[in-house]
């Protein structure tokens, strides 16, 4: 059987060391609910579009920040529902082949 691979995920605030570390504790928490392998970073928004990132997540106000990434860009209203971090991550895991459709 093949090794899963592994995504890697950026989350994103405005200074990297606040709600971006809150997103990131609970996106890991849905990961784990998944069985998915991953690694899971916080910075902050500017460092959006120079990551080797799969997936950047961040507040809707920092999405016009975070184009332009090559990572796919999902925006969360609410850092602690992890009912909406599962759904926004779903979508964009199966369609960059993390998750079995």
């Amino acid at each position: 059987m093949a090794k899963k691979k592994r995504v890697n995920i950026l989350t994103v605030c405005g200074v990297g060391s606040g709600s971006s570390l809150i997103l990131r504790m609970y996106t890991e928490d849905v990961l784990e609910e998944l069985g998915l392998r991953y690694r899971v970073s916080a910075g902050q928004a500017s460092e959006a579009r120079g990551t080797n990132a799969d997936i950047v997540m961040c507040a809707p106000e920092f999405h016009s920040v975070c184009e332009g990434s090559s990572a796919a860009v999902v925006p969360i209203k609410s850092f602690t529902d992890k009912a909406e971090i599962k759904q926004a991550l779903t979508g964009v895991l199966e369609g960059l082949g993390f998750l079995e459709e």
